[in-house]
C-alpha cells in the first residue's frame, strides 16, 4: 500500500488520499452524459480541477460509462493517478502521488488543490517519508475546512516514517439510532461533550485518539429519537 523511494536531496514523499462524501456538483463532472452531449475525459480533467493539481505532469485519462474517471499523470520519475465512482450516497475519490521531491513540490498545497477538486467529507492522508521531511508531515496536521479525528506515525526500518490521518469537515457529524421503547425509570443524562484527546504507544507506533465525552452540564432525555456521536 505504501512504498519509498531512494532518498534525493530534501527527501521524497509518497501521498495517498482516500476520499468520501464527494460534493454532488463536483461529483456531477465526472458522468459523461451532460444533457445531450457525452462528456469527454479530457473534459473532465479540465472541469474538475484535476489538471491543475500537478500542471506539470503529463495526463493519461480515461470516462467510464455512464460515469466515473480515472488518470494517470508523469513528469520524469514523479507519478500520480485519480481514480473517482461519483455516485450520490457512496461516492468516492483517490489520489495517489509517488516519487515527489519537495524542492519542488510543497506538500501543503497539494493536498489542498486535491480537495478542491473534490469536497469529500471525509478522508484520509497516508504519508511515506524518508530524510527530513517526516517533519512536515507531523506538524502541518490543520487542514482548512476540516478537523483531524485521529492520527498515528510508524517509524520505517531504515529511517523513514509512515503518518497516517483521518479527518471529517467541519460541522460533519454521525447520528444513529437508538429504540425509543427505553426503561421508563431511567433518569435524564448528561449528554454535552467535551474534547477529549490522549496519546499512547501501541506496536511501537504514536497513535493519537480524539473523542468526546460528557462534561455533566447539559440534561437530555433518553427517549429522544436519536443521538449524535462526535469522535
Amino acid at each position: 500500500m505504501f512504498t519509498t523511494a531512494d532518498r534525493r536531496s530534501g527527501g521524497e514523499i509518497t501521498l495517498e488520499m482516500c476520499m468520501t462524501g464527494l460534493d454532488r456538483e463536483k461529483a456531477c463532472v465526472f458522468y459523461n452524459n451532460s444533457g445531450n452531449e457525452n462528456r469527454s475525459a479530457r473534459e473532465m480533467t479540465k472541469l474538475s480541477g484535476i489538471a491543475d493539481i500537478m500542471p506539470s505532469h503529463m495526463i493519461c485519462d480515461y470516462e467510464f460509462d455512464p460515469c466515473g474517471y480515472s488518470m494517470n499523470g508523469i513528469e520524469e520519475l514523479a507519478y500520480s493517478t485519480v481514480h473517482v465512482t461519483p455516485e450520490d450516497g457512496f461516492s468516492y475519490a483517490s489520489y495517489e502521488a509517488m516519487g515527489l521531491d519537495l524542492e519542488t513540490v510543497k506538500l501543503e498545497p497539494l493536498v489542498k488543490r486535491v480537495l478542491t477538486c473534490f469536497g469529500p467529507k471525509e478522508l484520509s492522508v497516508a504519508i511515506t517519508c524518508r530524510g527530513g521531511v517526516w517533519i512536515w508531515a507531523m506538524e502541518c496536521v490543520d487542514i482548512e475546512g476540516y478537523k483531524c479525528q485521529y492520527a498515528v506515525k510508524q517509524e520505517l526500518p531504515g529511517g523513514g516514517c509512515v503518518v497516517y490521518r483521518t479527518y471529517s469537515s467541519v460541522g460533519e457529524r454521525c447520528t444513529v439510532r437508538i429504540p425509543t421503547k427505553l426503561n421508563m425509570q431511567q433518569r435524564c443524562w448528561e449528554a454535552a461533550a467535551v474534547e477529549v484527546e490522549e496519546e499512547e504507544v501501541v506496536g511501537g507506533a504514536v497513535v493519537v485518539s480524539v473523542y468526546r465525552q460528557p462534561d455533566m452540564k447539559q440534561t437530555l432525555c433518553p427517549c429522544s429519537l436519536s443521538v449524535t456521536v462526535c469522535h
